[in-house]
């Protein structure tokens, strides 16, 4: 078998594919121009290019005071309107 059509079976199999044989022959050639466009970035020099650990190094998480430090709703209060409760907590039904 022409190792094309393999790589497309060993790619169907992972990602859970049944294909047929017309639809292995559609792909394997496409496959192989993909596979042929990516080792293109071997050819890339990132000798002198830093890792990254995310591509905007510089975001940073922006916290209002009132994120940080605000007052909490008593626990009487929240439970007020409640229509079922016991003791400190809600009573629901079961959500599976």
């Amino acid at each position: 078998m022409d190792h094309d059509k393999e790589l497309v079976m060993k790619a169907a199999k992972l990602a859970k594919l049944s294909l047929t044989e017309k639809e292995i022959d559609v792909f394997a050639p496409q496959l192989k121009e993909i596979i042929k466009y990516v080792e293109k970035l071997n050819e890339v020099d990132v000798s002198n290019i830093e890792p990254t650990s995310h591509a905007i190094s510089e975001i940073k998480n922006r916290f209002q005071d009132v994120d940080i430090d605000s007052q909490h709703l008593d626990i009487s209060d929240a439970l007020k309107n409640a229509s079922q409760k016991d003791g400190r907590y809600f009573i629901t039904e079961a959500v599976l």
